[in-house]
């Protein structure tokens, strides 16, 4: 079995070196092996120092040692390195110890020193347009993103947010229409925004450098959910730049909330701090506020759903849900706006509030009702004294007078003769029915009976039974001419002779 080897120190120069190139409009159409004979390239590599070589030699030293491993271990289904898959779950573990520490080390810090409202963080959220598995990682191709500074005292302080403009891929595209329809509704390469991925790792690193902490960017805090896709985001935006990605650590809300609560729910009797863990997870789930309109960004203001997926909207309903779990308990006074939604329109209030001291009884006096009446109660008293009784006339008592007597508007004394006459003896011809004149006013339409032709046309039609079913393809022949063909009498002795 041949030794493993890894890629030298030059080769990750040149990948480097390609996409340093391709920016500037060059191509090269045979990939890597172009850039090795490109003479530019050779000579900016001679010309490199010591200092300048050290990132390329580094990743070389650690790509021949997963080379390696690699190449003499196990490996799964999917052609992981079991090893390799070890060594990742144990890395996690340690990243999730480091912010444990930090985070009960941080809100440990801020509460002997009384300044635990004042303490500042950093929610981050994410909305993409489609995702794609490379080397068993999902990659989400960004659609938006909003980063957030938070404090109990102030809540959301400050806000960077931006709609991505990028160019979908070659063989995305459905995926990213389907997912933004059913998701944000951001057009794909909205035209006007961001399209550099470089500009937008300058930007974020612009906002984010006033918030150093011993020249460190500070944790950014995001749902379970969402952790792939921001990590994903940032080595997008540091790929792009050609920074190193390690300098962005993405830690969990949810933790965020647990440290917290273990400090405020002590001075709340309705929690109980042994579930916080599970109703921290709980607390990122609830859709308390997600209708709540105002605090979207510009795009998804004049958008149906805007703030339901809008990445800005999402940062305050997240700030909402933290201060009113931890505002009382740290005695921080909530402001409208800031701590929780803004109060409903002034007018609107006040009508509910109107509406709601109404005293409404159930019975209403005879004067109110000829109050509020159209007419007055004399109107009313003459038309009652002028109105003549209903006259119901019964047809079925007589035959003759329904059909012969003319009721007239000028006196009552007709119909009081029709109904008085006597009833004719009865016939034995058949009784002719009443039909309404509008039916003679047009020709009535023709009987439903069917032609001639129409009846006898499927004597003319070939039968689709058993024997005359026409054969499926190749050189099949009729049953029924095979049936009507005339045989040869057998010559000679044939089979079956006596």
């Amino acid at each position: 079995m041949p030794k493993a080897k890894g890629r030298n120190a030059f080769f990750f120069f040149m990948i480097d070196w390609k996409k340093r190139a391709e920016a500037r409009g060059c191509t090269f159409p045979n990939g890597l092996k172009d850039v090795q004979a490109d003479p530019d390239c050779n000579e900016e590599w001679q010309n490199l120092t010591k200092q300048e070589r050290g990132p390329y030699e580094a990743q070389a030293k650690k790509d021949k040692i997963t080379s390696q491993i690699n190449a003499n271990s196990k490996k799964t289904t999917h052609g992981e390195c079991i090893q390799l898959l070890e060594q990742k779950e144990i890395e996690e573990q340690k990243f999730i110890e480091d912010m444990y520490e930090y985070l009960e080390s941080t809100i440990t810090r801020a509460v002997n020193h009384n300044v635990l409202p004042q303490l500042k963080f950093c929610f981050v959220h994410v909305n993409w347009f489609f995702t794609k598995l490379v080397d068993n990682v999902v990659e989400y191709f960004p659609a938006e993103y909003a980063v957030g500074v938070f404090s109990l005292e102030n809540g959301i302080e400050d806000i960077h947010h931006t709609i991505v403009g990028v160019p979908i891929p070659l063989g995305y595209r459905r995926e990213a229409l389907e997912t933004s329809q059913s998701t944000h509704n951001i057009p794909i390469e909205c035209p006007g925004e961001e399209s550099d991925f470089a500009i937008m790792y300058e930007k974020l690193t612009n906002f984010l450098k006033p918030r150093k902490i011993v020249d460190k960017y500070p944790p950014l805090y995001t749902t379970k959910s969402l952790k792939g896709a921001v990590q994903s985001l940032l080595a997008t935006l540091c790929k792009a730049a050609n920074q190193d990605e390690e300098q962005f650590l993405v830690y969990e809300i949810e933790s965020l909330f647990k440290h917290l609560a273990d400090e405020a729910y002590k001075k709340r009797e309705d929690r109980e701090i042994k579930y916080t863990k599970a109703y921290a997870e709980y607390t990122f789930t609830r859709f308390t506020h997600i209708y709540k309109r105002g605090n979207e960004c510009i795009f998804h203001k004049y958008t149906d759903g805007g703030s339901e997926y809008c990445s800005k909207s999402v940062l305050h309903q997240w700030t909402w849900n933290m201060c009113e779990e931890f505002c009382n308990p740290l005695q921080v006074e909530m402001k409208s706006g800031v701590h929780y939604p803004e109060e409903a329109d002034c007018s609107y209030k006040g009508m509910m509030q109107s509406m709601a001291n109404l005293d409404i009884k159930r019975e209403v006096s005879q004067q109110h009702r000829i109050r509020v009446s159209e007419r007055s109660y004399e109107d009313e008293m003459r038309r009652r004294k002028e109105s003549k009784p209903v006259l119901v006339i019964d047809y079925s008592k007589t035959k003759e007078a329904s059909t012969t007597a003319k009721f007239t508007a000028d006196s009552d004394e007709s119909v009081d003769k029709a109904i008085d006459e006597p009833v004719s003896k009865p016939t034995d011809e058949p009784e002719q029915k009443s039909v309404p004149n509008y039916i003679f006013g047009k020709p009535m339409r023709p009987p439903n009976t069917v032609s001639y032709v129409a009846a006898t046309m499927d004597d003319y039609l070939p039968k689709n039974d058993e024997k005359n079913f026409p054969p499926i393809g190749g050189r099949g022949v009729l049953y029924r001419k095979i049936k009507e063909k005339s045989r040869k009498a057998p010559m000679g002795r044939g089979q079956g002779h006596a």
